[in-house]
């Protein structure tokens, strides 16, 4: 439970960010798109209890790269978290992180 409140007051403080600027509609399907096919990969890693690092294959945009580690990251600290409250949370990250001008 203490996790879902942690993943619940992330996915509200992005979400107020990420509206000082709004995203093209480019970025929310790149975004949508990337953290839905990492999500999969990662939860079953982490419920199969293997390093979920292993499940993925690195990728070479420095954007997408940092939202993969986070994702990473955010499983590894909550074992518990489902596929789609990952690839919520990734996707929050993303449109925040995205690059200047898109």
């Amino acid at each position: 439970m203490k996790n879902k409140l942690m993943i619940v007051a992330v996915l509200m403080a992005f979400t107020g960010a990420a509206a000082a600027q709004q995203a093209s509609e480019d970025v929310k399907r790149t975004c949508k798109s990337f953290t839905q096919s990492q999500a999969p990969s990662i939860v079953a890693a982490v419920k199969a209890k293997r390093d979920p690092a292993t499940a993925v294959r690195r990728v070479a945009d420095s954007w997408l790269e940092g939202v993969q580690n986070h994702m990473l990251l955010a499983a590894s600290k909550a074992d518990s978290m489902s596929e789609q409250e990952l690839a919520s949370l990734g996707y929050s990250y993303c449109v925040e992180r995205r690059p200047a001008g898109r």
